[in-house]
């Protein structure tokens, strides 16, 4: 009879022995004591450096690990990685403030250092480069927004920015769009915007156009978790007059301090129309829109 069904011809993995195993045991273990030892003689090594050449070696590593890892090492170190003389250290080092040249003292330099790092313009697709993505609420009022090359008909360069080449116009009825900035999502934490509460500037470019007037709004409002209405910024109908400064750029800026605790979501809305009534894209235009979270 064949032998396949039967328990004892299957195939068993060898055990090993009493005596292997504990032998295989004592030299993990030995592994292990040898591994703690050496980490514990280079903590000892660098516990014994001066502190300014301590800062150096640890202003080299990053900063997620110094919060994470180092602060948790000894008290030592979870001084170091809270002073300021560490966060000051890093930022000269790449580039955020000159070396040497520091004209203000700060106390929160780690934070000055993490709002660095994340500067940035948070609005997507500030000048048109893809149609209308990344903005929502869209209202395409007489013959809606469209994109077009800068300087435009009737219009002049931006020359405020080389790398700005389009804008967004608007028609002989309101057009309106907007986007909302989830705060959190972006790397901003809680308590940095409920306790430094950090800057939040937003900044806009309108123009009219040589041959007739517009109107032009900015509306920014800071929401809570919830969405409700924290803080608000209104530019109001802003006119331009036909010819005004020869269809140059304007720029219109608002920066939110102090906006207490709570804060989550910033919303941007502008938008804007002629002032003549004339169809096609004879209203405001804008571009190069920005909203950016302050060291």
């Amino acid at each position: 009879m064949d032998g396949d069904g039967d328990p004892e011809s299957v195939g068993q993995p060898e055990e090993a022995s009493p005596e292997e195993q504990p032998e295989e045991a004592s030299a993990e273990e030995e592994r292990l004591e040898d591994q703690e030892e050496e980490e514990a003689a280079a903590a000892a090594y660098l516990d014994e450096l001066p502190e300014p050449l301590l800062l150096r070696v640890l202003a080299a590593l990053p900063a997620a690990e110094l919060v994470q890892a180092c602060r948790l090492v000894c008290l030592r170190w979870k001084e170091l990685v809270d002073g300021a003389p560490l966060w000051l250290l890093k930022c000269q080092q790449e580039g955020l403030v000159p070396e040497g040249g520091v004209e203000e003292e700060r106390d929160h330099w780690q934070q000055f250092y993490f709002l660095s790092k994340r500067r940035r313009n948070l609005l997507r697709n500030p000048c048109g480069e893809e149609d209308l993505e990344g903005w929502c609420d869209v209202e395409h009022g007489g013959d809606g927004w469209r994109v077009e090359e800068l300087p435009g008909d009737s219009g002049v360069e931006f020359t405020h920015d080389e790398s700005v080449k389009k804008y967004f116009a608007s028609s002989f009825e309101w057009c309106r769009k907007a986007q909302v900035i989830d705060l959190q999502a972006e790397g901003y934490w809680e308590e940095l915007l409920d306790t430094t509460q950090p800057a939040i500037v937003v900044k806009d470019w309108y123009s009219g156009r040589s041959d007739a007037g517009c109107l032009y709004e900015l509306t920014v409002k800071l929401l809570s978790e919830h969405e409700n209405v924290l803080a608000e910024f209104s530019s109001g109908q802003v006119a331009v007059p036909q010819d005004s400064d020869g269809g140059g750029w304007m720029e219109i800026s608002h920066t939110f301090t102090d906006y207490g605790p709570g804060v989550r979501f910033v919303r941007f809305q502008h938008g804007g129309q002629d002032s003549v009534y004339w169809k096609g894209w004879f209203g405001a235009r804008v571009t190069n829109s920005s909203v950016w979270v302050e060291p």
